[in-house]
């Protein structure tokens, strides 16, 4: 692997993908020199610990697969994958992952953006059962798309942003109750799309940015009572929207930037005591509405750029 290759795994904890399944598809074993022993060494279990000791699926999956076939048994059967997906899909491509014996070793999948010409291309992503965590964003897979990955009943947690699932996608992914994570901003849902999303009662972590959803939509987002974490920038959310999302007490993350909350809202936001993260970037907010925002204590992070602070001072 390369320098630079190496240091991509590490930083963001993905496998090349291409690597992987160019290397370990249904050519493997015709690849492979298998060491013959004439019995065991190691029980299965003590085989999944000397594996568990390595922390770099790329290294695993092509060297490890080829000590032994019981190595690569125990790999097939027991291992966890995290792959980011990095080049053009082609029907070759597809064809080499579909017959690969690591499938159902995937638990989570990152795809990088515009990838994919349609979803049906990729169909094969519904064939990881073990898959938990999806990231297809910014692949313009449309509500089409949306109904695949509204099968994949495993899944615990799913960015689906920037792919255009209109009103019809966010009913069909609102319908998986399983998960508890979801990014959907940037997907026109708009305030009906944003009621479907509110159904999903399960949810602890949301991103609804950039969906135009309004301050009717913030108050259908804010009777979401399990959430935790809440991006909701960029969504034309005014003071009566603030004071709807300042009941989720609950709330210890909040992302409501790029709206049009002024000092009024600043005040409602104030008060919402669990937060130790807030990002409040260009909104209407005055030196007034920064006092009440400088009486939150207990934030670690916070983000107030872009609003009228400057200005006022300069008035």
């Amino acid at each position: 692997m390369s320098k630079r290759n190496r240091q991509d795994f590490e930083n963001h904890q993905f496998i090349n993908s291409e690597e992987i399944f160019t290397n370990n598809n249904n050519n493997m074993e015709e690849k492979a020199k298998f060491v013959k022993l004439e019995k065991e060494i190691f029980s299965y279990d003590v085989c999944f610990e000397i594996i568990s000791m390595l922390d770099d699926s790329w290294f695993i999956l092509n060297n490890c697969t080829l000590i032994s076939k019981q190595f690569f048994n125990v790999i097939r059967e027991r291992s966890k994958l995290v792959i980011k997906f990095k080049k053009k899909f082609t029907e070759k491509r597809v064809e080499l992952f579909m017959k690969s014996q690591f499938m159902n070793s995937i638990v989570n999948v990152k795809f990088s953006s515009w990838l994919l010409d349609s979803f049906e291309r990729a169909e094969f992503i519904s064939e990881m059962k073990q898959l938990t965590s999806l990231n297809i964003y910014n692949n313009r897979i449309g509500d089409v798309g949306a109904k695949y990955i509204n099968e994949m009943k495993q899944l615990t947690s799913l960015n689906i942003g920037g792919n255009r699932i209109g009103i019809k996608g966010a009913k069909l992914i609102s319908e998986m109750k399983q998960l508890t994570s979801l990014h959907t901003y940037n997907n026109r849902i708009g305030d009906e799309g944003a009621k479907y999303i509110s159904e999903m009662k399960q949810l602890t972590s949301l991103d609804i940015g950039g969906n135009q959803i309004g301050d009717e939509g913030a108050k259908l987002i804010s009777g979401m009572k399990r959430l935790t974490s809440l991006h909701i920038y960029n969504n034309r959310i005014g003071d009566e929207g603030a004071k709807l999302i300042s009941g989720m007490k609950q709330l210890t993350s909040l992302n409501i930037g790029v709206n049009e909350i002024g000092d009024e809202g600043a005040k409602l936001i104030s008060g919402m005591k669990r937060l130790t993260s807030l990002q409040i970037y260009n909104n209407r907010i005055g030196d007034e509405g920064a006092k009440y925002i400088s009486e939150m204590k207990q934030l670690t992070s916070l983000n107030i750029g872009g609003n009228e602070l400057v200005m006022k001072e300069l008035n």
